[in-house]
C-alpha cells in the first residue's frame, strides 16, 4: 500500500446493527412499563394491534392513499430538483436566480408550509402532495448542483471535441459523476418524504396514515398508534434496504476499487 493511500471504510457490522435494534426494543419495553398503557403501548401490544389493523377495511384505504402521495410527491419533487440542478449547474446566471428561492424553501419551517397549503388547497391529497414537492425539491437541487460543479472540465471539453449530443453527455458524463450524490440525496429525500407526508396528514388530511394516527391519538388507543409507527418504520426500511440501497450500489459500482 502506498503511504498516502487511505484504507477502505469497513462495512457496517450487521451483528452490531441487530444488537442496536434489540436495545431499542428493550428501552421501549422499559419505558412502556414505566409510563403505563395509556401513554405507551409495549412492543408486543403494538405487534398485536398490527394484526387487528390488517382486518380493518380503513387500513388498506389509508395505506394506499399515503403510498400514492409519497410516490407522487417525492418523485415529482426529486425530478424538479434534479432538472433545475442540471440546468443551474450549466448556467451561473440561472443558479444565482434560483439561489434566493432555494434558501427560502430550505429555511422556512415545514409547519408554516403546511398551514399555508391548507389555506390554498384545503384538506386532502393536493395539500399533502404540494407540501412534499416543495420540501423535497431543494435538497435534490443542491446535491445536483454540487455534483455538476465537481465534474472534470476536461471531460466536458472532450465531449465537445467528439461532438457528444445532450443525451450522450447526460448518459456517459453527468449521470456517472452525479450517481453518488444523487443516490444519497434520493435516500434522504425518500425517508424525509415519508415523514413529511405523515406529518401533513396528521395536521390536515381526511385520509392516510397520518389521519389514522391522529384518530388513534384522539381516542387514546396507544396500541393502534404505535402499530402505525411500526408500519411506517417498516415502510422506510423496505424502501431503503430493498430499493434505494441496491440502486445506489448498482449506480456507483464503477467507483469501487478493482481487486485485479
Amino acid at each position: 500500500m502506498k503511504p498516502d493511500a487511505m484504507p477502505a471504510a469497513a462495512p457496517t457490522s450487521w451483528r452490531w446493527s441487530a444488537l442496536g435494534v434489540v436495545l431499542i426494543f428493550l428501552a421501549w419495553e422499559i419505558a412502556a412499563r414505566v409510563m403505563g398503557p395509556m401513554l405507551m403501548a409495549t412492543p408486543w401490544q403494538a405487534l398485536q394491534s398490527i394484526a387487528d389493523l390488517s382486518r380493518d377495511p380503513g387500513f388498506w384505504s389509508n395505506s394506499q392513499a399515503s403510498l400514492l402521495r409519497i410516490a407522487i410527491g417525492v418523485g415529482t419533487g426529486c425530478f424538479i430538483g434534479f432538472t433545475l440542478g442540471v440546468l443551474a449547474g450549466h448556467d451561473a446566471r440561472l443558479r444565482g436566480l434560483l439561489e434566493p428561492l432555494r434558501w427560502l424553501l430550505m429555511a422556512i419551517p415545514p409547519v408554516v408550509v403546511v398551514v399555508l397549503a391548507m389555506l390554498w388547497f384545503g384538506l386532502g391529497s393536493g395539500m399533502v402532495i404540494f407540501i412534499t414537492i416543495l420540501m423535497m425539491a431543494p435538497g435534490m437541487y443542491v446535491n445536483t448542483v454540487k455534483g455538476m460543479r465537481m465534474i472534470d472540465r476536461g471531460l466536458l471539453e472532450m465531449s465537445q471535441v467528439y461532438r457528444f449530443g445532450a443525451w450522450m453527455r447526460l448518459r456517459h458524463i453527468y449521470l456517472p459523476a452525479l450517481a453518488a450524490p444523487l443516490t444519497a440525496a434520493l435516500l434522504i429525500a425518500t425517508c424525509g418524504g415519508v415523514r413529511l407526508v405523515v406529518m401533513a396528514e396528521v395536521l390536515g388530511a381526511e385520509s392516510g396514515v397520518g389521519y389514522a394516527l391522529a384518530n388513534a391519538r384522539s381516542t387514546f388507543d396507544s396500541g393502534r398508534l404505535y402499530a402505525w409507527v411500526l408500519l411506517i418504520l417498516a415502510l422506510v426500511g423496505l424502501l431503503e434496504f430493498l430499493l434505494l440501497q441496491p440502486i445506489q450500489r448498482r449506480l456507483t459500482r464503477w467507483q469501487e476499487p478493482s481487486h485485479a
